[in-house]
Protein backbone atom coordinates (compact mmCIF):
# COMPACT_ATOMS: atom_id res chain seq x y z
CA UNK A 1 0.00 0.00 0.00
CA UNK A 2 1.19 3.26 -0.93
CA UNK A 3 1.27 6.02 1.72
CA UNK A 4 1.56 9.81 1.62
CA UNK A 5 2.80 11.28 5.06
CA UNK A 6 4.45 7.55 6.39
CA UNK A 7 6.63 5.03 4.38
CA UNK A 8 7.09 1.27 5.42
CA UNK A 9 9.42 -1.15 4.58
CA UNK A 10 10.51 -4.71 5.86
CA UNK A 11 13.81 -6.60 6.23
CA UNK A 12 14.94 -10.10 7.58
CA UNK A 13 11.64 -9.73 9.90
CA UNK A 14 12.01 -6.20 10.81
CA UNK A 15 9.63 -3.83 9.78
CA UNK A 16 10.46 0.02 9.53
CA UNK A 17 8.28 2.77 9.96
CA UNK A 18 9.02 6.48 9.08
CA UNK A 19 7.37 9.42 9.87
CA UNK A 20 7.46 11.16 6.63
CA UNK A 21 7.13 15.35 6.62
CA UNK A 22 10.44 16.39 7.83
CA UNK A 23 9.99 19.98 6.55
CA UNK A 24 6.84 19.88 9.42
CA UNK A 25 9.09 18.11 12.05
CA UNK A 26 7.08 14.75 11.54
CA UNK A 27 3.74 17.19 12.93
CA UNK A 28 0.56 14.46 13.25
CA UNK A 29 -2.10 15.11 10.77
CA UNK A 30 -5.52 13.34 10.53
CA UNK A 31 -4.25 11.62 7.42
CA UNK A 32 -0.74 10.67 8.84
CA UNK A 33 -2.35 9.36 12.08
CA UNK A 34 -4.79 7.34 10.07
CA UNK A 35 -1.48 5.64 7.52
CA UNK A 36 0.21 5.24 10.99
CA UNK A 37 -3.20 3.04 12.49
CA UNK A 38 -3.54 1.24 9.07
CA UNK A 39 0.40 0.45 8.78
CA UNK A 40 0.55 -1.24 12.25
CA UNK A 41 -2.62 -3.20 11.32
CA UNK A 42 -0.89 -4.57 8.59
CA UNK A 43 2.25 -5.41 10.49
CA UNK A 44 -0.05 -7.26 12.83
CA UNK A 45 -1.55 -9.69 10.23
CA UNK A 46 1.82 -10.23 8.32
CA UNK A 47 3.56 -13.05 10.12
CA UNK A 48 6.78 -12.13 8.43
CA UNK A 49 7.65 -9.38 10.53
CA UNK A 50 8.28 -10.09 13.82
CA UNK A 51 9.91 -6.90 15.22
CA UNK A 52 9.27 -3.37 14.54
CA UNK A 53 11.23 0.25 14.10
CA UNK A 54 9.25 3.21 14.24
CA UNK A 55 11.14 6.89 13.87
CA UNK A 56 11.21 10.19 12.07
CA UNK A 57 12.69 10.98 8.98
CA UNK A 58 15.02 13.75 8.99
CA UNK A 59 16.46 15.45 12.08
CA UNK A 60 14.03 15.09 14.35
CA UNK A 61 11.53 12.51 15.81
CA UNK A 62 7.87 14.03 15.74
CA UNK A 63 6.93 17.58 16.67
CA UNK A 64 3.74 16.18 17.83
CA UNK A 65 0.33 17.64 16.21
CA UNK A 66 0.32 20.09 13.46
CA UNK A 67 -0.23 23.04 15.76
CA UNK A 68 -0.27 25.48 11.97
CA UNK A 69 -2.66 23.10 10.77
CA UNK A 70 -5.20 23.48 14.05
CA UNK A 71 -4.52 27.13 14.01
CA UNK A 72 -5.53 27.88 10.34
CA UNK A 73 -8.57 26.15 10.94
CA UNK A 74 -9.61 26.40 13.98
CA UNK A 75 -9.21 30.57 13.87
CA UNK A 76 -10.32 31.17 10.56
CA UNK A 77 -13.59 30.27 11.43
CA UNK A 78 -14.23 32.15 14.81
CA UNK A 79 -17.75 31.75 14.90
CA UNK A 80 -17.44 27.70 15.33
CA UNK A 81 -17.13 26.61 18.60
CA UNK A 82 -16.06 23.50 17.80
CA UNK A 83 -12.29 22.27 16.97
CA UNK A 84 -11.15 21.19 13.23
CA UNK A 85 -8.77 18.64 14.60
CA UNK A 86 -8.06 16.34 17.51
CA UNK A 87 -7.25 18.41 21.11
CA UNK A 88 -6.32 16.36 24.41
CA UNK A 89 -9.27 17.76 26.42
CA UNK A 90 -11.67 15.08 28.25
CA UNK A 91 -15.01 15.66 28.28
CA UNK A 92 -16.21 17.21 31.39
CA UNK A 93 -19.67 18.05 29.78
CA UNK A 94 -21.01 15.04 32.00
CA UNK A 95 -22.50 13.94 28.43
CA UNK A 96 -21.18 11.30 25.25
CA UNK A 97 -22.45 11.34 22.06
CA UNK A 98 -20.58 8.25 20.86
CA UNK A 99 -21.35 4.91 21.79
CA UNK A 100 -19.18 3.52 24.72
CA UNK A 101 -17.31 7.22 24.81
CA UNK A 102 -17.58 7.98 28.61
CA UNK A 103 -17.32 11.47 30.22
CA UNK A 104 -14.97 12.00 32.70
CA UNK A 105 -16.15 11.42 35.74
CA UNK A 106 -14.50 10.66 39.19
CA UNK A 107 -16.46 7.79 38.93
CA UNK A 108 -14.56 6.68 36.07
CA UNK A 109 -11.39 6.32 37.92
CA UNK A 110 -12.61 5.08 41.05
CA UNK A 111 -10.24 2.23 42.74
CA UNK A 112 -13.80 0.78 43.47
CA UNK A 113 -13.87 -0.78 39.70
CA UNK A 114 -10.62 -2.69 40.43
CA UNK A 115 -7.29 -2.93 38.67
CA UNK A 116 -7.07 -0.83 35.18
CA UNK A 117 -5.93 -2.74 32.78
CA UNK A 118 -2.64 -1.19 30.76
CA UNK A 119 -3.88 -3.27 27.92
CA UNK A 120 -7.34 -4.06 26.33
CA UNK A 121 -9.89 -5.28 29.01
CA UNK A 122 -9.71 -8.59 27.44
CA UNK A 123 -6.83 -11.04 25.78
CA UNK A 124 -7.26 -13.89 23.44
CA UNK A 125 -4.21 -16.26 22.26
CA UNK A 126 -3.58 -16.32 18.89
CA UNK A 127 -2.19 -19.80 19.24
CA UNK A 128 -5.61 -21.96 18.83
CA UNK A 129 -4.69 -24.65 20.26
CA UNK A 130 -5.03 -23.99 24.18
CA UNK A 131 -8.62 -24.85 26.15
CA UNK A 132 -10.88 -21.57 25.88
CA UNK A 133 -11.43 -20.92 30.06
CA UNK A 134 -14.85 -21.62 30.77
CA UNK A 135 -14.93 -20.49 34.54
CA UNK A 136 -16.85 -16.94 35.06
CA UNK A 137 -16.21 -16.51 38.16
CA UNK A 138 -12.81 -16.72 37.98
CA UNK A 139 -11.49 -12.82 37.07
CA UNK A 140 -8.52 -13.66 35.39
CA UNK A 141 -10.31 -16.08 32.85
CA UNK A 142 -12.67 -13.41 32.06
CA UNK A 143 -9.96 -11.05 31.33
CA UNK A 144 -8.51 -13.58 29.26
CA UNK A 145 -11.78 -13.59 26.46
CA UNK A 146 -11.41 -12.91 23.06
CA UNK A 147 -11.37 -9.02 21.81
CA UNK A 148 -11.56 -7.70 18.47
CA UNK A 149 -9.35 -4.60 19.17
CA UNK A 150 -5.83 -5.31 18.72
CA UNK A 151 -6.44 -8.95 16.36
CA UNK A 152 -6.24 -7.12 13.06
CA UNK A 153 -10.21 -5.82 13.07
CA UNK A 154 -11.01 -2.55 12.18
CA UNK A 155 -9.80 -0.21 14.76
CA UNK A 156 -12.23 2.54 12.88
CA UNK A 157 -13.85 3.08 9.89
CA UNK A 158 -12.86 6.65 8.57
CA UNK A 159 -16.02 6.66 5.82
CA UNK A 160 -18.10 6.50 8.98
CA UNK A 161 -17.01 9.30 10.62
CA UNK A 162 -18.42 13.31 9.56
CA UNK A 163 -14.96 14.68 10.37
CA UNK A 164 -13.20 12.68 7.75
CA UNK A 165 -16.22 13.15 5.12
CA UNK A 166 -15.86 16.82 5.50
CA UNK A 167 -19.66 17.20 7.36
CA UNK A 168 -18.04 19.35 10.04
CA UNK A 169 -16.33 19.26 13.17
CA UNK A 170 -16.35 16.77 15.78
CA UNK A 171 -15.65 17.17 19.48
CA UNK A 172 -12.80 17.14 21.09
CA UNK A 173 -12.73 13.26 22.48
CA UNK A 174 -14.14 12.33 19.18
CA UNK A 175 -11.58 13.23 17.27
CA UNK A 176 -8.83 12.06 20.12
CA UNK A 177 -11.22 8.46 19.87
CA UNK A 178 -10.57 8.34 15.77
CA UNK A 179 -7.23 9.84 15.14
CA UNK A 180 -4.94 8.68 18.55
CA UNK A 181 -6.90 6.25 20.45
CA UNK A 182 -7.00 3.49 17.66
CA UNK A 183 -3.12 3.96 17.18
CA UNK A 184 -1.80 4.25 20.40
CA UNK A 185 -3.80 1.26 21.36
CA UNK A 186 -2.53 -0.83 18.17
CA UNK A 187 0.94 -0.63 19.47
CA UNK A 188 0.24 -1.25 22.42
CA UNK A 189 -1.56 -4.61 21.75
CA UNK A 190 0.67 -5.70 18.80
CA UNK A 191 2.04 -8.70 20.31
CA UNK A 192 5.24 -7.62 18.38
CA UNK A 193 8.46 -5.88 20.29
CA UNK A 194 8.08 -2.02 19.26
CA UNK A 195 11.27 0.17 19.25
CA UNK A 196 10.72 3.99 19.08
CA UNK A 197 13.79 5.27 17.28
CA UNK A 198 14.20 9.17 18.72
CA UNK A 199 16.67 10.97 16.11
CA UNK A 200 15.65 14.56 17.67
CA UNK A 201 12.46 16.03 19.07
CA UNK A 202 9.67 14.71 20.43
CA UNK A 203 7.60 16.80 21.53
CA UNK A 204 3.71 16.45 22.44
CA UNK A 205 1.96 14.05 21.19
CA UNK A 206 4.88 12.66 19.01
CA UNK A 207 6.26 12.38 22.88
CA UNK A 208 3.14 10.04 23.70
CA UNK A 209 3.83 8.13 20.63
CA UNK A 210 7.09 7.45 21.40
CA UNK A 211 5.87 6.33 24.91
CA UNK A 212 3.48 3.80 23.62
CA UNK A 213 6.25 1.99 22.21
CA UNK A 214 8.04 -0.99 24.12
CA UNK A 215 11.50 -0.21 23.85
CA UNK A 216 12.93 3.75 23.30
CA UNK A 217 16.64 3.80 21.89
CA UNK A 218 17.43 7.89 21.54
CA UNK A 219 20.37 9.69 19.55
CA UNK A 220 22.49 11.79 22.16
CA UNK A 221 20.66 15.08 20.85
CA UNK A 222 17.76 13.91 21.03
CA UNK A 223 14.94 15.48 23.39
CA UNK A 224 11.59 15.41 25.13
CA UNK A 225 9.18 18.06 25.90
CA UNK A 226 5.43 18.02 26.66
CA UNK A 227 4.68 21.24 24.77
CA UNK A 228 0.89 21.15 25.20
CA UNK A 229 0.98 23.83 27.93
CA UNK A 230 2.14 26.17 25.32
CA UNK A 231 -0.79 26.32 23.93
CA UNK A 232 -3.46 25.86 27.32
CA UNK A 233 -3.72 22.45 26.46
CA UNK A 234 -2.62 19.11 28.41
CA UNK A 235 -0.73 16.08 27.98
CA UNK A 236 -2.18 14.02 24.38
CA UNK A 237 -1.17 10.95 22.52
CA UNK A 238 -0.82 8.91 25.40
CA UNK A 239 1.98 10.96 27.50
CA UNK A 240 -0.71 11.55 30.41
CA UNK A 241 -1.11 7.85 30.97
CA UNK A 242 2.61 6.58 30.33
CA UNK A 243 4.40 8.99 31.26
CA UNK A 244 3.86 8.91 35.11
CA UNK A 245 4.77 5.00 34.92
CA UNK A 246 7.71 5.73 33.23
CA UNK A 247 9.54 8.79 35.39
CA UNK A 248 7.43 9.00 38.19
CA UNK A 249 4.21 11.46 38.82
CA UNK A 250 6.07 14.16 40.66
CA UNK A 251 8.73 14.43 37.39
CA UNK A 252 6.29 13.49 34.99
CA UNK A 253 3.85 16.73 36.38
CA UNK A 254 6.68 19.50 36.43
CA UNK A 255 7.21 18.38 32.60
CA UNK A 256 3.35 18.71 32.31
CA UNK A 257 3.00 21.91 34.02
CA UNK A 258 6.29 23.55 32.74
CA UNK A 259 6.86 22.63 29.08
CA UNK A 260 10.16 22.50 29.50
CA UNK A 261 12.50 20.04 27.15
CA UNK A 262 14.62 17.17 28.45
CA UNK A 263 17.70 16.15 27.19
CA UNK A 264 18.78 12.88 26.23
CA UNK A 265 21.15 12.04 28.89
CA UNK A 266 18.77 12.75 31.37
CA UNK A 267 15.79 10.89 29.54
CA UNK A 268 18.36 8.04 29.64
CA UNK A 269 18.99 8.68 33.76
CA UNK A 270 14.95 8.84 34.29
CA UNK A 271 14.07 5.60 32.59
CA UNK A 272 12.21 7.31 29.91
CA UNK A 273 14.57 5.81 27.19
CA UNK A 274 16.42 2.60 27.41
CA UNK A 275 19.91 3.68 25.48
CA UNK A 276 21.24 6.78 24.22
CA UNK A 277 23.61 6.34 20.99
CA UNK A 278 25.42 9.00 19.22
CA UNK A 279 23.34 10.31 16.18
CA UNK A 280 25.28 8.91 13.39
CA UNK A 281 24.64 5.27 15.27
CA UNK A 282 21.34 5.48 16.94
CA UNK A 283 19.74 3.69 13.73
CA UNK A 284 22.44 1.08 12.88
CA UNK A 285 22.44 -0.18 16.92
CA UNK A 286 18.34 0.20 17.04
CA UNK A 287 18.67 -2.25 14.14
CA UNK A 288 21.06 -4.65 15.50
CA UNK A 289 18.41 -4.98 18.54
CA UNK A 290 15.36 -5.18 16.23
CA UNK A 291 17.35 -7.93 14.11
CA UNK A 292 17.77 -9.69 17.44
CA UNK A 293 14.12 -9.73 18.33
CA UNK A 294 13.33 -10.71 15.37
CA UNK A 295 15.18 -13.68 14.90
CA UNK A 296 13.94 -14.64 18.59
CA UNK A 297 10.83 -16.16 19.67
CA UNK A 298 8.67 -14.10 18.98
CA UNK A 299 5.49 -15.70 20.43
CA UNK A 300 6.85 -15.73 23.68
CA UNK A 301 7.96 -12.10 23.12
CA UNK A 302 4.71 -11.24 22.25
CA UNK A 303 3.23 -12.99 25.27
CA UNK A 304 5.67 -11.73 27.69
CA UNK A 305 4.21 -7.96 26.43
CA UNK A 306 1.08 -9.10 27.08
CA UNK A 307 2.05 -9.98 30.88
CA UNK A 308 4.40 -6.98 31.67
CA UNK A 309 1.94 -4.57 31.17
CA UNK A 310 -1.00 -6.38 32.22
CA UNK A 311 0.53 -7.29 35.34
CA UNK A 312 1.29 -3.71 36.08
CA UNK A 313 -2.19 -3.05 37.49
CA UNK A 314 -3.27 -6.53 38.69
CA UNK A 315 -2.61 -7.87 42.50
CA UNK A 316 -0.09 -10.33 43.31
CA UNK A 317 -2.64 -13.37 42.84
CA UNK A 318 -4.34 -11.89 39.64
CA UNK A 319 -0.80 -11.61 38.27
CA UNK A 320 0.37 -15.02 38.94
CA UNK A 321 -3.13 -16.24 37.35
CA UNK A 322 -2.23 -14.85 34.14
CA UNK A 323 1.34 -15.66 34.14
CA UNK A 324 0.29 -19.62 34.48
CA UNK A 325 -2.34 -19.36 31.48
CA UNK A 326 0.28 -17.31 28.87
CA UNK A 327 2.63 -19.61 30.16
CA UNK A 328 0.49 -22.47 29.27
CA UNK A 329 0.19 -21.19 25.69
CA UNK A 330 4.00 -20.46 25.28
CA UNK A 331 4.54 -24.32 25.81
CA UNK A 332 2.42 -24.80 22.92
CA UNK A 333 4.15 -22.87 20.20
CA UNK A 334 6.50 -24.74 17.41
CA UNK A 335 8.96 -22.28 19.23
CA UNK A 336 9.36 -24.09 22.60
CA UNK A 337 9.91 -27.22 21.07
CA UNK A 338 13.07 -25.74 19.15
CA UNK A 339 14.36 -23.90 22.08
CA UNK A 340 14.22 -27.62 24.37
CA UNK A 341 15.79 -29.95 21.09
CA UNK A 342 18.10 -26.91 20.49
CA UNK A 343 19.13 -27.07 23.90
CA UNK A 344 19.41 -31.03 23.82
CA UNK A 345 21.58 -31.13 20.52
CA UNK A 346 23.64 -28.24 22.25
CA UNK A 347 23.14 -25.89 19.05
CA UNK A 348 21.74 -22.68 18.02
CA UNK A 349 17.84 -22.80 17.84
CA UNK A 350 16.09 -21.59 14.98
CA UNK A 351 13.21 -19.92 15.78
CA UNK A 352 10.49 -18.97 13.28
CA UNK A 353 7.93 -17.18 15.61
CA UNK A 354 5.21 -19.73 15.52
Amino acid sequence: MAYQFITYDQNEGVGRVVLNRPEQSNALNPAMLQELAEVFREISRDAKVRAVLLTGAGRNFCAGEDLRERATAELSAPTSNEPAFDAFAPNFSGQSERPGGAPYTPSAVSVQDGPQPLLSSEFVPLNPNPTPLQNPGNQTARMLQPTEVGRGGPLFDPSTSDITRGRGAASYSEQIRLFYTPLVTQIRQLEKPVIAVVNGVAAGTGLGLALACDIRYASDRARFVEVSIRVGLLPGGGTGYFLPRLIGLSKALELAFSGDQMEAVEAERLGLVNRVFPADKLLEESYKMALRLAKGPTRAIGLAKVMMYRSANLNLEQGLDMESELMEEATRTQDYREGLQAYLDKRTPNYRGQ
